[in-house]
């Protein structure tokens, strides 16, 4: 199999609620940390973290405004309401075997809960951002058509390529 370089991200869209287009923004998806619990007994040979299957830390989702749009930032500000943000990429490579530069898209589908925002600083010339900042509880990134990860907190769901990773816990659980 041939290497295929660089992977760049060649130009992403952002929809808020699967039809109004965010716009001009940048976007820090979400650093994913696993809950851990300390494992040293006897028998080990040392001590180790061992993750809690499933179970994740805040996840955090930023999105850095290049413009302000009244209507989807306001909507986007309302701690009372949980937009769907759909954010679609077109990552680049280039395979030096057939010489050709091929495209592949990465979509990543979060919602949840508004809880800050960082105005921009009002100056002439300036292109300081407006931030918002959320506290995601659903999660699902499709790379190449392809499911990777599917994290929905409320539903106690948490897929990787399509393997449910806390079915038999939802089962033993009685769910």
């Amino acid at each position: 199999m041939a290497v295929e370089y660089p992977n760049v991200l060649n130009d992403a869209n952002i929809y808020v609620d699967g039809k109004q287009w965010l716009g001009a923004a940048e976007v820090n998806l979400p650093e994913i940390t696993h809950k851990v619990l300390d494992f040293n007994i006897f028998g080990v040979a040392g001590g180790m973290e061992v993750p809690l299957i499933g179970h994740i830390d805040k996840i955090k989702l930023t999105i850095k405004f290049k413009s302000i749009d009244k209507d989807v930032f306001g909507k986007l500000v309302n701690s009372a309401e949980t937009p769907l943000l759909d954010i679609r990429a077109a990552v680049q490579k280039y395979n030096p075997v057939v010489g050709q530069m091929k495209f592949f898209p990465v979509k990543v589908i979060a919602k949840g809960f508004f809880y800050k925002v960082k105005w921009p600083t009002f100056k002439q010339g300036s292109d300081d951002t407006a931030d918002a900042e959320f506290e995601v509880h659903y999660l699902k990134v499709e790379v190449d058509g392809k499911e990777v990860l599917e994290i929905d907190k409320f539903n106690y769901i948490y897929r990787v390529e399509g393997q449910d990773l806390l079915a038999d816990v939802r089962s033993a659980l009685g769910g």
